[in-house]
Formats: C-alpha cells, structure tokens, sequence
C-alpha cells in the first residue's frame, strides 16, 4: 500500500489578517490592518503558493513555511508586529502541515530578528537553508 502526497495547506489572506488582528485586538501589536497590509499580504500569498511558468518556487512544505516566515518580516506588510505575526502564521502553517520544526540551537524569536537583520541579497538561498536548518532530520546522539 503506497500513501498518497498530502496537499500543501496555506494559510490564506484571510487567515494572516485574522491573526494580525487577533494580536491588535489583545494588544500585541499597536496598530489595526491597513488596506494597503491587506493588499501586500495577499501578493505575498499568491506569491509563495503560486507556480510562473509551470514552474512552483517552493517546492515543499517546508519550504512555504518559512517563505511565510521570511517574506512577513522582510516584506513588512503592516506597521508593527511583523515579526510576531510572521512567527505565529509560521507556526499555524507548520501545525495545518504536520511540520515539526526543530529549534534545538536557537529559539523562533531570535530567528525573527536573525530574518530581519540578514542582508543576504538571495533570498532563496536563505530559505532553503533556513528550512534545511529547521527541518533536518537529526539523528539521536548514540552513547
């Protein structure tokens, strides 16, 4: 018996917005949504879940989670709390998934500032290690 592929599940435009606005709401962010956070998020999404030319640059689940994690920070959507909005949607991303990231060496709120801070002009580049450094399959320490 073969298992079938699961489907990405994404979060949507409207699952980002919830979530920024769940943290307004109990104030964790200062601001409300703009139109325009609206509307950069929603290019966002179709940009991580879209395919150009046949082609799909996120191949992976793993891959989209932390596209939604990088992008939501360097892309900065809103006027404050795009680091913590980018780590929750990551983590709902990961759990809707089935994804189990590893923060063995640092913690999700000190990669966060390490995504704002990096000035890496590939991008790509920085997802795919990123995912490989959260996702890696670290076999246990034999005594």
């Amino acid at each position: 018996m073969t298992s079938a592929k699961k489907t990405f599940q994404p979060v949507t435009l409207s699952g980002v917005c919830l979530i920024y606005e769940l943290l307004h709401k109990n104030g964790f962010v200062s601001f409300p949504l703009t139109g325009g956070g609206k509307q950069k998020v929603d290019a966002l999404v179709a940009n991580i879940n879209g395919s150009y030319f046949g082609v799909t640059p996120y191949e992976t689940a793993e891959l989209r989670a932390v596209a939604y994690l990088y992008f939501l920070i360097k892309d900065h959507p809103f006027t404050d709390g795009n680091k913590r909005t980018a780590s929750l949607v990551f983590e709902v991303v990961c759990e809707m998934n089935s994804l189990k990231p590893n923060y063995q060496d640092f913690t999700l709120d000190a990669l966060a500032v390490f995504i704002e801070k990096t000035r890496e002009p590939d991008h790509q580049d920085v997802i795919r290690k990123l995912a490989k450094e959260l996702f890696l399959k670290h076999e246990p320490e034999r005594f």
